[in-house]
């Protein structure tokens, strides 16, 4: 035997990983009067913001960006002539404040207050009856 290290057997194998999760883009008009862009946002499909009604052809001139390097989630954006009229707007959900007054901390807290108060009573009770043995002497 001379010659190969490699044995070949026809064309290989190909393979494709893809995420299990199909998340579809949305669309947000940012920008203001000047300047309008389109931005496509949260999808996980490299070119899903091609299937855009109106602006497709311009998702297909840009690249889309990863939003962090673990995730397989991307970012798009597009500056459209007609400053993004037809960008399908969404209204951010308002946030709901969820933090309530819990019983038991407002309680450890008052306690703690107390037990620091009565702490620097006695230390100031003790230093001037030291300065008043002191000064009789």
């Amino acid at each position: 035997m001379t010659g190969t290290d490699k044995i070949i057997f026809g064309k290989g194998v190909q393979l494709i990983v893809e995420s299990g999760a199909d998340l579809e883009p949305s669309y947000y008009k940012v920008g203001n009067d000047m300047t309008t862009a389109c931005l496509a946002t949260g999808f996980t499909r490299h070119k899903a913001a091609n299937n855009h009604k109106l602006y497709g052809e311009l998702f297909k001139n840009s690249s889309a960006v990863p939003i962090s390097p673990d995730l397989d989630v991307y970012n798009q954006v597009v500056f459209p002539s007609d400053n993004g009229m037809d960008c399908e707007e969404k209204t951010p959900k308002p946030c709901n404040d969820t933090l309530e007054p819990d019983v038991t901390v407002n309680l450890a807290s008052l306690t703690i207050f107390c037990l620091r108060v009565i702490f620097i009573k006695t230390v100031v009770f003790n230093i001037l009856l030291t300065l008043r043995l002191w000064i009789s002497q």
